[in-house]
């Protein structure tokens, strides 16, 4: 591949709507990455620094790619979101049991649901985290 071919695709890719992610590293740095570039990845002492540094290494990790003759993933599509409405069949007791907690939360049926449902997921995103950490201080 000629380098002003490889120079072009650098430049198209380089402006891609790739995902970054950003989060808090155990020391408190800020760990930056792109979610479809397997292993490009930066740290930096703030949000700034982390994103300036994954900006460089993005090139670079994409460079590598293209000289190497291996495919460049490209951004992921953005998905349209779902209607927000399903049927959900549920044992009787079950569902006797959130009519119930619903009029005790003066609450519709739905809303109760969708609070309870929010309230796991969250739970979830938060349960392997805090596993991570306390593995760390064990």
């Amino acid at each position: 591949m000629k380098r002003t071919e490889a120079l072009k695709d650098v430049v198209h890719y380089m402006a891609l709507p790739y995902t970054i992610i950003l989060k808090p590293d155990e020391e408190g740095d800020i760990l930056a990455q792109v979610k479809e570039l397997p292993g490009c990845l930066a740290h930096g002492q703030n949000a700034s620094e982390a994103l300036e540094i994954l900006r460089e290494f993005q090139r670079a990790w994409i460079e590598r790619r293209i000289e190497s003759g291996q495919p460049v993933p490209e951004p992921e599509e953005e998905e349209d979101l779902p209607s927000g409405k399903w049927v959900q069949r549920v044992p009787r007791s079950l569902h006797q049991q959130l009519v119930q907690m619903a009029r005790r939360e003066n609450v519709s049926l739905n809303q109760l649901v969708t609070s309870l449902l929010s309230v796991a997921l969250g739970a979830r995103r938060v349960e392997k985290p805090l596993r991570s950490v306390k593995r760390r201080l064990a």
